[in-house]
């Protein structure tokens, strides 16, 4: 089984579920964690996908951590999050520090964290650079994981894009029972230049650490072709193949 930790359905795509999964079914990937941005999508949107397809597809919510970046009058980010766990399934949370104008180390961060460890749901943040909309790269610094962690201790932390060349990445997850890395775009376009980085990363922080994640939407089929040709390169024992693809997922996500 592979579960993708990372895909995305825009809201242009809201219509065509059906060639999302195709390009699942051709990635050979079984389910997919299904990531919104607050507030350019909502979660209830979100929940009606997971709710046309159960059996593949598994929903993040996401909320806007902080008002002031925005605008937008809205709920407390907690209790929204409550609500779109509790009353709308979803089964995590994705934050984004450069679309929604936050630094990951930021304090302000610890109430929406602490509820998220309440409610037992892992946090996928965005780390690295700004990927196509306006934003400070200075604010998703991978190493910035390692201080919201420390500060959020019960919170389940995952690295989104997880650059394996900032030697805290790999050290940070060995060392952090609450931090884990996931791979997309970062880890195969260092792969290309540097094809022994991805082994040394994951024997670091342990196959047990990493999830599988390609960012994927579609038009996108060859992110998952990418991550599973690097995976391949990588040389790991089917157990720990087995974690990275789905075992770590299915721990996280209870299921």
């Amino acid at each position: 089984m592979i579960i993708d930790f990372h895909t995305h359905i825009w809201n242009d795509q809201m219509h065509d579920i059906d060639t999302f999964i195709k390009g699942l079914d051709e990635g050979g990937i079984d389910k997919a964690c299904v990531l919104p941005i607050a507030p350019y999508m909502s979660n209830e949107d979100i929940a009606k996908l997971v709710e046309k397809h159960p059996d593949r597809l598994i929903g993040f919510a996401s909320v806007v951590p902080f008002s002031q970046t925005t605008g937008i009058p809205r709920t407390d980010p907690s209790e929204e999050l409550r609500h779109a766990v509790e009353d709308l399934g979803m089964k995590g949370l994705k934050i984004h520090p450069l679309i929604q104008g936050f630094k990951i180390d930021d304090p302000g961060l610890v109430p929406l964290m602490t509820t998220a460890a309440e409610l037992d749901i892992p946090v996928l943040l965005h780390t690295g650079p700004n990927m196509g909309k306006a934003g400070r790269s200075a604010n998703g610094k991978v190493e910035l994981i390692e201080d919201l962690a420390l500060m959020c201790p019960n919170t389940t932390i995952v690295a989104g894009h997880a650059d394996p060349l900032d030697i805290a990445t790999p050290y940070m997850a060995a060392s952090m029972p609450n931090v884990y890395l996931e791979p997309s775009i970062s880890w195969t376009k260092r792969h290309e230049i540097l094809p022994k980085l991805a082994a040394q990363v994951i024997e670091i922080a342990g196959a047990s650490k990493v999830l599988y994640g390609t960012d994927y939407s579609i038009g996108r089929g060859q992110r998952v072709t990418d991550i599973n040709d690097m995976l391949d390169d990588c040389h790991l024992s089917a157990e720990d193949r087995d974690l990275i693809e789905s075992g770590n997922a299915r721990r996280l996500l209870k299921i």
